[in-house]
């Protein structure tokens, strides 16, 4: 189906009563921003010399509402970039993998795909949302989030979050259908089915949400590509820090023997002088050795995850430190430790607010990792990016 096709479908669907009250301004929101980033690379070629390149990005974002009426909302984000730069004479194809959708409906396109140009559009929302007190029902592309921790989420099943992949605020979204049911004393009921071509593909599952003793847990079921997906999560407190966490059991349709189980736990606090501290801890059941697997993990690079692969190694350990360094420059260090790996990615972030809705921030991303007994760096990056928002 076109995405042409597809957004007049869901505009037939949501043919009920625009009433006369409103006029259609007052129905119709938007909001975005553009970005202009500045990536340089640093990386070792197979001589030990280091290789730098450059890429810069241009990007824009528009998110629009329209109000149907009281209970129906229709909603289409999109956004627009452009990359040109010496990376792009290094990345034949380039182009044509940023036009692959994972989705059912195609919804994205390289509109300039040159050798050292690549311009592309992309919608990674258009959902029709039916809501009311009881219910919140929507059909289309959507971001469905079933995780509880902020770094690595194994409850969320429809949309895996890659922390690295500062640039993409949103996440992207699953062409599915979702259907809640809000019970009483804060629970709820969800089910969701991503709809895919190939059934074998195909994710659907179940999630039972309530709270006991000011504690948030969900527990959930379901078919995750080829497996059976089992789960449960939690929020809470210890005193005056925050403490989280999720599981999910993986077991192959077809192989009894390969099961998975993803486990993350999280503690983070804000202290009374600005100061934010998280650490987070993931243990992968099916963890490699390969320290290589790390560069995955790449947000200059777009790195995609597998939801069984959150983390390619055993145990990993998230820390996090960030505070303002005075109202209009805030500062952080986030790392993640391959522990069994020796293996390290360090993102130091500085973000200046320069103005009201303009921001400047200043992003490094570094690899380490231990390579004949030596302590190398697997690669690097500077982020150099101007964001006004709208």
């Amino acid at each position: 189906m076109s995405p042409i096709k597809a957004i007049f479908f869901l505009l037939c669907l949501g043919q009920v009563s625009l009433g006369q009250a409103q006029s259609l301004k007052e129905r119709f929101s938007y909001r975005g921003y553009f970005k202009d980033m500045r990536i340089v690379s640093f990386a070792n070629d197979s001589n030990n010399t280091t290789q730098t390149l450059q890429q810069n990005l241009l990007h824009h974002r528009l998110n629009t509402r329209l109000q149907l009426d009281t209970s129906w909302q229709l909603g289409l984000e999109l956004r627009n970039r452009a990359f040109y730069g010496e990376f792009m004479k290094y990345a034949p194809g380039y182009g044509d993998l940023l036009e692959q959708d994972p989705g059912l409906i195609d919804m994205s396109w390289s509109w300039i795909n040159t050798g050292n140009f690549v311009a592309h559009t992309a919608i990674d929302r258009l959902c029709l949302n039916y809501s009311t007190n009881k219910w919140d029902i929507r059909l289309g592309r959507q971001r469905i989030n079933w995780g509880q921790n902020i770094v690595w989420n194994p409850n969320d099943l429809f949309n895996v979050l890659n922390y690295a992949d500062f640039d993409y605020e949103e996440r992207p979204g699953s062409d599915a259908v979702k259907v809640q049911r809000y019970l009483k004393n804060n629970s709820s009921v969800q089910f969701a089915y991503k709809i895919t071509e190939d059934f074998d593909d195909a994710v659907f599952a179940g999630m039972y949400r309530f709270n006991k003793k000011n504690y948030d847990f969900q527990v959930l079921a379901g078919k995750y590509n080829q497996d059976v997906a089992l789960g449960f999560g939690w929020a809470g407190n210890i005193k005056n820090a925050g403490f989280k966490g999720e599981s999910t059991f993986f077991q192959p349709l077809e192989d009894s023997l390969s099961q998975v189980v993803l486990t993350s736990i999280s503690w983070d606090m804000s202290f009374s002088n600005g100061m934010y501290v998280l650490v987070s801890g993931l243990h992968n059941s099916n963890g490699t050795n390969d320290l290589n697997k790390l560069l995955t993990l790449s947000g200059s690079a777009g790195g995609q995850l597998d939801l069984k692969n959150l983390m390619p190694n055993k145990y990993s350990l998230f820390i996090q430190g960030s505070g303002a360094i005075n109202p209009l420059v805030n500062a952080s260090l986030a790392s993640i430790i391959a522990v069994d790996l020796g293996g390290v990615f360090a993102m130091p972030t500085i973000s200046i607010s320069l103005k009201q809705n303009l921001d400047l921030s200043l992003v490094g991303q570094s690899f380490l990792g231990v390579v004949d007994d030596k302590v190398s760096a697997l690669s690097n990056a500077v982020f150099v990016r101007f964001k006004w928002s709208y």
